[in-house]
């Protein structure tokens, strides 16, 4: 009889962090606490533009307790460098600490440091600040008019960065059209407000020679590279520990200024050095995302074949480029993937990136498809009302439905299921779809139902960065696993963990190909002291190159294990299983030795090892994305009710269908697309970051910045289709992005049916509901 081969993958899991997580015994960035310890507090720019006249700490001398301060005097030289090896880019560094001029409201100017943190931040307000105004570049048409001076000496413009892609015939496909659609669409700017804000601590010990650094952080080991760059050390004495970490949706997935200039204090004072930022210094300074403006032209057959779609893109990428991504990342990713699901033959994107005197952009959940899938589902209803056709038969006539595909821009995606979730998706709203059309019967109230199809590139590989030129330069994730003398199994893994589950999905993997259970399996990640080189967590890589990896590490020790029972039980190792914590004869579950006693062997009782074996049970793996990645898809739908009178929405349904291939904890699953859907709702209809016009920031706080609540998000129905991809070990996909990158589509989409209206720009809130639904109020 064959022995019981459970399936961890697939199973539905409780979350092992979790305990500690829900228990109050994880341990945060705040947590950090060190003998003779020194806070640090910045002052920041409280104007847009303008040159440093004098920074005067005098007033320190009076204060009562002992304060250092630190301004880009001290720190000269010192910066972040964020640069993408193209022609047409412009460079610009940003220093730790501004020298000479400012660029944004937030922009760090000196440091005051005191023994505790509130004497530091009182201390910090008696820190004055001369400044020279100089004219605020505010909006994008500033940014491109040639006439205003540009932000950096030796700029020619405050264009940072302007290129093209382009494939097929674009002109053949305008000769042919019998319908060219024009339509700008707008998305706005936010911040990412992860529940937890960033902080860094630093210790240095001389005696040792060794930095240690706690950051808030989702790639470890790239702050150990830069600081080891940027301060001149050798990476063998940093250490770089990211401890729990609330929340990091890409907004901590990039290298910031603070976490070198805290490390460089902690060597230059001889003493722990923290800073903890507040919640309004995230909102102002820490990172902004998307604010998006894209120009699109679609050339359309009679019989709604889309022949061709040319596009402008423009991104308000704030003051400074933002390393790895730079700022070139988000307008580049727009112009990769506006082609979407769609069956394009022709194309043509024109995109930049520009200089404004706003807090820069950086990397946020979803990076930028969020606003190129708004762009490009927006488009595809607007065709569709222009030919007269159903949205979902005109979606089905040009969705990719052979695959491998290659797109017009030469991407090759691998195995999806496009055209079968748009259909099922249709089944899901026929009821919704009767009920918004009897609506429109009503003087009040009106139900619109609308719906985004999606593709998603995961698992980014090295090929695809080495042909964005960015200074990340590798995709590749590490794992390392290792049995104990008694069985039990670590895994060291590259990746960080700040929400995913990973430690339970990577022991779900390790535990199918060891044989033991997931629960005798220590998953270690976060610290660059025990986990093999990886570039952290970011860009829906875990599942497939993450568990990739592991499943590639734990198959190696598990050959070995198949090797030491085939010499004890003196048969071939082609006839051992592994599972239930037994090594057993195939076909002969009775003749078998516990997994523990094999690894007792391996470890410790070795004179037990096949002659020539060496003692030892660990293997290492490195998993690098495929080339083009791997594309998971989805279908985003949401069913709205807006009461015309108020402009007040609810939403009544949202439903996903996604296919993420392989699905290795259901459960997890689930809990990231609700996770993304809900911030992707509060893309659409809740979050704006605002500046007026000298750009000082109007939404510092969440009386102003709007945040969706439990109130606002409704029952989120996850419907799975699995097409594992061959791309991957485990025919996984990634998923961490996708549930943020359709909502905003669907529910514009929704609002548009509705209200009979165009939609072009988010957030859809109260107030811009209420005008677009003047038209209605007006025919009563």
């Amino acid at each position: 009889m064959k022995a019981e081969q459970p399936r961890h993958v697939g199973a539905r899991i409780q979350r092992f962090e979790d305990i500690r997580l829900l228990s109050g015994l994880a341990r945060y960035i705040d947590d950090i606490r060190l003998p003779n310890m020194l806070h640090l507090n910045f002052v920041r720019a409280d104007i847009a533009h303008a040159r440093i006249v004098g920074i005067d700490s005098s007033a320190l001398a009076d204060i009562g307790y002992p304060t250092w301060v630190f301004t880009g005097e001290h720190t000269a030289g010192l910066s972040m460098k964020a640069h993408q090896d193209y022609p047409e880019m412009q460079y610009s560094e940003q220093p730790l600490l501004a020298e000479g001029k400012v660029r944004f409201v937030g922009e760090p100017v000196a440091v005051v440091l005191a023994e505790d943190a509130y004497k530091a931040e009182d201390a910090a307000e008696h820190v004055m600040v001369e400044y020279d105004s100089l004219p605020v570049v505010g909006t994008m048409k500033q940014a491109r008019d040639a006439s205003l001076p540009p932000l950096f000496d030796g700029w020619t413009s405050n264009v940072i960065v302007q290129r093209q892609m382009k494939g097929g015939d674009l002109e053949a496909a305008r000769t042919a059209a019998a319908h060219v659609i024009k339509r700008t669409y707008r998305t706005q700017r936010q911040a990412g407000v992860p529940m937890e804000c960033r902080g860094v601590v630093a210790h240095y010990n001389p005696a040792d020679r060794l930095l240690t650094v706690w950051s808030s952080t989702q790639m470890p080991h790239l702050v150990r590279t830069y600081i080891a760059e940027e301060l001149n050390l050798p990476e063998s004495r940093i250490r770089v520990v990211a401890p729990d970490v609330g929340g990091g949706f890409g907004i901590k997935g990039q290298v910031f200024g603070d976490e070198v200039l805290v490390a460089w204090l902690a060597m230059k004072t001889g003493r722990p050095v923290k800073w903890i930022e507040d919640r309004r210094e995230h909102l102002v300074a820490s990172l902004h995302a998307r604010d998006h403006e894209h120009t699109l032209e679609a050339y359309v057959s009679a019989d709604g074949r889309l022949l061709g779609l040319k596009a402008d893109i423009t991104v308000d990428n704030g003051a400074y480029s933002t390393f790895p991504f730079t700022a070139a990342g988000e307008p580049g990713m727009v112009g990769k993937v506006l082609p979407g699901p769609y069956d394009l033959k022709a194309y043509e994107a024109t995109f930049r990136a520009v200089a404004t005197n706003k807090c820069p952009i950086g990397t946020y959940r979803g990076v930028a498809r969020p606003s190129a899938v708004f762009s490009q589902e927006r488009l595809m209803d607007d065709i569709a009302l222009e030919l007269g056709m159903d949205p979902f038969e005109l979606r089905l006539k040009n969705i990719v439905r052979e695959f491998p595909y290659k797109n017009v821009l030469g991407f090759t995606y691998d195995e999806g299921s496009y055209a079968q979730s748009l259909e099922q998706m249709r089944g899901l709203l026929a009821k919704d779809i009767v009920d918004a059309t009897a609506s429109r019967a009503s003087e009040t109230t009106r139900i619109g139902v609308g719906f985004a199809c999606f593709i998603e590139q995961t698992a980014h590989g090295t090929p695809d960065f080495t042909r964005r030129r960015v200074p990340i330069e590798t995709g590749y994730i590490a794992a390392r696993v290792e049995m104990s003398p008694d069985g039990e199994a670590t895994i060291d893994l590259g990746l960080q963990n700040h929400g995913q589950g990973l430690e339970t999905t990577m022991a779900q993997v390790a535990a199918d190909a060891l044989g033991i259970l997931p629960e005798n399996i220590y998953v270690r990640h976060g610290d660059t002291l025990t986990t093999p080189y990886s570039v952290g967590t970011w860009g829906s890589r875990g599942g497939p190159l993450g568990g990739g990896a592991v499943h590639i590490a734990a198959t190696k020790l598990a050959d070995k294990l198949r090797a030491i029972a085939a010499h004890l039980l003196q048969v071939k190792a082609d006839q051992i299983e592994l599972a239930n914590g037994k090594a057993s004869v195939r076909g002969n579950p009775g003749n078998h030795i516990e997994i523990r006693k094999l690894a007792r062997a391996a470890l410790r009782n070795v004179d037990q090892l096949p002659e020539g074996m060496t003692p030892g049970l660990e293997a290492h793996a490195s998993l690098d994305g495929p080339r083009d990645g791997s594309y998971s898809n989805a279908v985003h739908a949401a069913v709205v009710e807006i009461d015309v009178t108020t402009g007040k929405m609810k939403l009544r349904r949202f439903v996903v269908v996604e296919d993420c291939g392989t699905i290795l904890n259901p459960l997890v699953v689930d809990g990231q697309v609700r996770g993304g859907v809900v911030q992707g709702i509060g893309s659409a209809m809740f979050e704006h970051f605002i500046y007026d016009a000298e750009c000082q920031p109007l939404t510092t706080n969440f009386a102003d910045y709007l945040m969706p609540l439990a109130p606002e998000i409704p029952d989120i129905e996850v419907h799975h289709i699995e097409t594992p991809t061959p791309l991957t070990p485990l025919g996984a996909k990634g998923l961490g992005e996708g549930g943020a990158i359709g909502p905003a589509a669907a529910i514009a989409n929704a609002v548009a049916n509705a209200l009979g209206v165009g939609v072009i720009s988010t957030p859809l809130n109260t107030n811009a509901l209420w005008k677009l639904s003047q038209h209605i109020r007006e025919a009563v």
